[in-house]
């Protein structure tokens, strides 16, 4: 069941990567919003 465990930890590893990457996108987004 290691493979289980191992799956696991890949997919929850790059949907954190992938939400990370979102949010400091947002955060540039509003951060040029701002300026205006």
């Amino acid at each position: 069941m290691w493979y289980l465990a191992w799956i696991l930890g890949t997919l929850f590893a790059c949907s954190f990567s992938i939400i990370t990457v979102l949010a400091l996108d947002q955060i540039e987004v509003r951060k040029n919003n701002s300026d205006d």
